[in-house]
């Protein structure tokens, strides 16, 4: 046997018919002494009724002025016993859109007023009118503050999700600066770094001029590339940990780009080596995270410590990923290209929190510096 099933979501229009109908059906039947009140009377208050119900989506105001009064008068007239249930349907829109919690020492006053009227103070005649009076504040007043509760409750998920709005803006934000920073940081220093060898070794010699020349073109390149898959980024964002295309440019860098990072930084004169353990183990979506990683530290030895002895380790297993840079004391009299402090090492350790791991970075006890992460593979690439 099948049911009857409603709509999920029946429109405000056949909601408010059903009240209306509803309150007319039980409180504004002829019945006693409303059976000898005029047809007419009777009729004209219900119209007035049942309009200000109907005009509630759009004017609450108007629709709660109207069957508040036409209630009002009912009772009055002895047309009806309605304890303004009709007006408080259309008074919870109101509070909904401009409500406040009013004081609730007001409500507790006139509550324990009429209560104590009701028990002390009431004669037979009076002790109806009362407890009618007091029905008719308790459903008002339940109304009122049931649409303030709506309200606040609807304006507190706003600023929620304002606030997450805002978060989510920042992240991809300091996303982008990390990106940016990953991308530019390392080429300017190398070409900062060849430029300067240049200017010292090739004086002189046009055939080493124009090899470090065309480093400096080849990194300047690379770099543009970089820069514009990343900047494709803004545009048509992809996930990070993704190793697709980049905005329709070459494939995100990851462990198969570090003997190239590598081979870059020795000519740049840094003597670098590279060990890598188990690299089939780490997963092509940390791939990216550990080259971000390796290229910083050989940008922090290209700027603090040029021509210093580095080893680079990276290396897979136990659900983690390790990666170590490692360089040697600078040697007496070769001075940093940079002193300035930078953003690098603060992006990595964000880089590598948001996945779940754990990054150090400062001097070694014999000299020279260490850059130590260690990231968690996720579950699903185990």
């Amino acid at each position: 046997m099948s049911r009857l099933r409603l709509p999920a979501n029946l429109p405000p229009f056949v909601m408010d018919a059903a009240v209306v109908l509803g309150c007319l059906l039980v409180f504004w039947r002829p019945s006693g002494p409303a059976a000898t009140t005029s047809p007419v009377l009777r009729l004209g208050l219900g119209c007035v009724l049942v309009a200000g119900v109907l005009v509630r989506s759009r004017w609450p105001l108007a629709a709660f002025t109207l069957t508040a009064a036409a209630t009002f008068a009912g009772l009055l007239l002895g047309v009806t016993t309605d304890p303004f249930v009709a007006a408080a349907w259309t008074l919870y829109p109101l509070a909904v859109r401009h409500g406040g919690g009013f004081s609730p020492a007001v409500l507790t006053a006139v509550l324990g007023t009429l209560l104590f009227a009701l028990t002390f103070l009431g004669s037979p005649r009076l002790a109806p009118v009362l407890r009618f009076a007091l029905l008719i504040l308790l459903v008002l007043a339940g109304t009122w503050r049931l649409g303030a509760a709506v309200r606040r409750a609807r304006e507190e998920a706003g600023r929620a999700a304002r606030a997450e709005r805002d978060r989510a803006l920042l992240a991809e934000r300091l996303r982008l600066a990390r990106e940016v920073h990953d991308v530019v940081s390392h080429s300017l220093s190398t070409i900062a770094v060849t430029a300067g060898v240049a200017a010292v070794t090739a004086s002189g010699d046009a055939g080493r001029m124009r090899d470090r020349l065309a480093d400096i073109e080849r990194v300047s390149r690379a770099a543009l590339g970089d820069l514009r898959g990343v900047l494709s980024t803004v545009r048509e964002p992809v996930e990070p940990a993704e190793p697709a295309e980049t905005g329709g440019h070459r494939p995100a860098p990851g462990l198969r780009d570090l003997p190239e990072l590598v081979e870059r930084a020795c000519e740049a004169g840094t003597p670098v080596r590279l060990d890598v353990a188990n690299p089939e183990v780490v997963p092509a979506g940390l791939g990216l995270a550990v080259y971000r990683i390796v290229r910083e530290g050989l940008v922090n030895i290209a700027r603090h410590a040029p021509g210093a002895r580095s080893v680079v380790t990276v290396g897979g297993g136990g659900g983690r990923v390790e990666v170590e840079v490692v360089n040697e004391a600078v040697s007496e009299g070769t001075p940093p290209r940079s002193g300035e402090p930078g953003y690098g090492l603060l992006g990595l350790r964000e880089r590598v929190e948001s996945l779940g791991g754990r990054f150090t970075a400062g001097p070694r006890p014999g000299g020279g510096f260490r850059l130590h992460a260690v990231i968690p593979v996720p579950e699903e690439a185990r």
